[in-house]
């Protein structure tokens, strides 16, 4: 078998696997503890990830050297003036942090935290 490294393609048959295993193991959790219908799938644009690299220094000279943080979040009531939809609230969901690796030279190292959460959730949005 071939070893898979990460951020590598997968099989369709294992990306179904991943779904499912965590449709049972993970959603049916959340709403039977937590009595919430949690997204299942958060969709970004290529516009919205384009936008998010260039943001960050991203070129197409030194595009190797960056990559891409998901980190999990769950929106709060505060939104801190963010128009995130109200039926967003209590949901799941993704945030994008464009990266690159400590020491590149030629690149700028200031990190200002920005992330982006503009992704459509599903639900309560499917598409």
């Amino acid at each position: 078998m071939q070893q898979l490294f990460p951020g590598g393609p997968i099989p369709s048959d294992l990306f179904e696997a991943m779904v499912k295993e965590y449709h049972e193991k993970r959603l049916t959790l959340i709403k039977d503890q937590l009595g919430i219908d949690d997204a299942r799938k958060c969709w970004f644009s290529k516009k919205t990830i384009d936008e998010l690299f260039k943001a960050a220094g991203a070129t197409e000279e030194n595009s190797e050297h960056f990559g891409l943080e998901i980190h999990y979040g769950v929106v709060p009531e505060d939104r801190k003036g963010v128009p995130i939809p109200d039926d967003y609230v209590g949901l799941h969901n993704l945030i994008l942090v464009a990266t690159k690796p400590a020491g590149v030279s030629g690149l700028d190292d200031d990190d200002d935290g920005k992330g982006y959460d503009t992704g459509t959730l599903c639900p309560p949005n499917c598409h």
